[in-house]
């Protein structure tokens, strides 16, 4: 569809997740996530608990031969949701590498969100106004960007500081 200059663009798809019950702002929350970075969603998952976790951190699953982490996304933020029952989204975040010599080369964090039953694709909104991160009472760390919209204040996360320690995070790109 042509936007106001007549270019025409690709409308981005996304996967919401909705926190029924949960407040941000005196709104209700909405997760939004790129469709590219949800690559599975489960009905349950057999998670192995991690002594002195955090409470958001609920343990660890086997997927695919793969061990990852599994977050309650709500908690994480301190928030809680009511929802009929709890969904699993298998969540990938592409990061460049570590090592430095490779500017090409990027690697690939995966982890399991305990989410709400409340998800549904759709277009990224387009009237929405950005909200203070501040102001909410959440970790700017842990949000790209918080949106207000009609349906909800669309919250879009970051999960780089959840799935690896600050040492590692990349560096900006300048």
């Amino acid at each position: 569809m042509p936007d106001e200059q007549g270019i025409k663009r690709a409308a981005l798809k996304t996967v919401a997740v909705r926190l029924t019950g949960a407040k941000v702002l005196d709104q209700e929350p909405v997760l939004l996530f790129a469709t590219r970075q949800v690559e599975e969603i489960l009905q349950d998952v057999e998670v192995r608990p991690l002594p002195f976790a955090p409470d958001w951190l609920l343990g660890l699953c086997a997927w695919r031969r793969q061990v990852l982490p599994v977050v309650d996304i709500a908690k994480l933020h301190g928030m809680s949701f009511s929802a009929d029952r709890s969904l699993y989204m298998v969540i990938r975040l592409v990061v460049p590498a570590e090592d430095e010599k490779e500017n090409s080369s990027r690697r690939m964090l995966r982890c399991i969100l305990k989410v709400s039953d409340r998800i549904a694709a759709r277009e990224l909104p387009k009237q929405c106004a950005a909200a203070a991160i501040e102001a909410s009472g959440l970790d700017p760390a842990l949000f790209k960007g918080l949106f207000a919209h009609e349906d909800g204040m669309m919250m879009v996360p970051n999960l780089l500081p959840t799935l690896c320690p600050p040492a590692a995070w990349p560096e900006p790109a300048v």
